[in-house]
């Protein structure tokens, strides 16, 4: 079976494509309803959340290509762009300049299918007006003082007023929060 990759409107894929709920029921997506194979590859990424006043992960189901899903089999491309939520479809110009679809083969479908619904290791992100505190250590992140460790003397808005040891003297200097990371 021949499988294509189409663009999706934005957080549209698992509404197009299905997804299971809480539960693990599957719910249909609106492609599915309507008798067309579809396929949107998944990764599960925690997000952290205040529960009863504890701070914890809880796994969450995202599309691994945000605004695609992958539609395969027999169908009318007329009836599938004129679909809700399906903008258009990923192609290359032929040799008289004419977009066609490009044509993803089964082998390929089968690897994606491998890494679907796998944990995804990605960079804790961290919002830096709660994670940084008065007298804790940071390390700087980028310029000429890169994966130095600073300890933070004040915070005002977007700034912050750390220590750092410039020539083995200790000095308080202005950095953005921006280029600071928890240390």
């Amino acid at each position: 079976m021949i499988w294509y990759a189409i663009r999706t409107a934005p957080q549209r894929e698992l509404t197009l494509a299905g997804r299971h709920d809480e539960n693990g029921v599957w719910l249909p997506g609106l492609l599915e309803k309507r008798g067309y194979q579809v396929f949107c590859p998944t990764e599960v990424k925690f997000r952290k959340t205040i529960l009863k006043g504890r701070r914890v992960s809880i796994p969450k189901l995202y599309p691994m290509f945000l605004g695609y899903c992958f539609v395969g089999g027999k169908f009318s491309w007329l009836e599938l762009m004129a679909e809700n939520h399906v903008q258009g479809v990923v192609g290359f110009p032929d040799e008289h300049g004419n977009r066609r679809p490009a044509p993803i083969s089964e082998s390929e479908m089968d690897k994606l299918r491998a890494m679907s619904g796998g944990l995804v290791p990605h960079r804790r992100s961290v919002n830096t007006h709660r994670a940084f505190r008065v007298g804790e250590s940071a390390a700087i992140a980028v310029g000429p003082f890169a994966h130095q460790i600073v300890t933070i003397a004040n915070l005002h808005g977007s700034k912050a007023r750390v220590f750092l040891n410039l020539f083995n003297v200790t000095r308080e200097v202005e950095v953005d929060l921006d280029v600071l990371d928890v240390a």
